[in-house]
């Protein structure tokens, strides 16, 4: 499948950093221009911000880089194949990426989204896996999981998700990877695990090599606020969380972290 990686003009040294690890691993990436948060559009749309649905107030930065993943997917959606894999130009690869962009047979037949990095963080995944593939397994993903560094997506689901974002309101990963997001009940998600992916701040790497540091600008917190839909969503979510507990005591589903390898 292809490879797509988003990389703004200005940031050379970051393409150089992917294109690197593309010459050892024999990925031939397709750069997609990212859109910059100082675009005048862009800076306007942060100014006129209001807190979305899950209470942030959506920085520049943020604005840009999901504007950057639709233009992903909108690549995906003209290429007309199945699936197709995107990249932040941050990402570190294990050697094992290639055998997962050979092709998508490993992918579950229902996978809308299968996360190829991990934050590190703990997340709620099925127990028992649904596939593997190069030593690891693909679990079923039914928690809070967030990053978009990494990952496959079906060319139906971009589809979808472009439908779904042209007035979006939060951050891509939380808008994709967040269980209080209305998408995330929409979209069957899975997880590499282990991730053969990771941003590279989190192995501490933007502290050798300055082009690593994030430039995003930091959304702020979001506030407290109660996800809208009435008495029915409410009453909805209480039994989703109920029955998630239920499946954890029995052992159905696990609560730990995801790890690179």
């Amino acid at each position: 499948m292809k490879a797509y990686v988003i990389n703004l003009d200005r940031d050379r040294d970051r393409m150089t950093h992917v294109i690197r690890q593309g010459e050892e691993l024999g990925i031939p990436w397709i750069r997609v221009t990212a859109v910059d948060k100082f675009d005048q559009e862009i800076a306007d749309k942060a100014a006129d911000g209001r807190p979305g649905l899950l209470g942030f107030t959506i920085s520049a930065g943020a604005i840009a880089c999901f504007e950057s993943h639709r233009k992903a997917w909108r690549l995906i959606v003209e290429s007309e194949e199945p699936y197709g894999a995107v990249f932040e130009d941050d990402v570190v690869c294990s050697p094992d990426l290639p055998r997962f962009l050979s092709s998508g047979d490993w992918i579950p037949a229902d996978g809308d989204i299968v996360k190829l990095e991990t934050f590190l963080a703990r997340a709620t995944v099925t127990a028992r896996p649904a596939a593997s593939s190069a030593e690891r397994k693909i679990v079923r993903l039914h928690g809070r999981h967030l990053g978009a560094c990494a990952y496959v997506i079906s060319r139906k689901a971009a589809e979808r998700l472009l439908a779904a974002s042209e007035a979006f309101a939060d951050p891509v990963d939380e808008f994709l990877f967040n269980v209080q997001s209305l998408q995330f009940p929409r979209l069957v998600l899975y997880q590499v695990d282990p991730a053969p992916c990771i941003q590279g701040m989190l192995l501490g790497l933007d502290g050798e090599e300055a082009h690593l540091k994030s430039s995003n600008d930091r959304n702020p917190e979001p506030e407290k606020r109660r996800v809208g839909g009435g008495m029915r969503r409410y009453l909805a979510r209480k039994g989703t969380r109920l029955w998630e507990k239920g499946l954890l005591l029995v052992g159905e589903r696990e609560r730990r972290a995801i790890t690179f390898r």
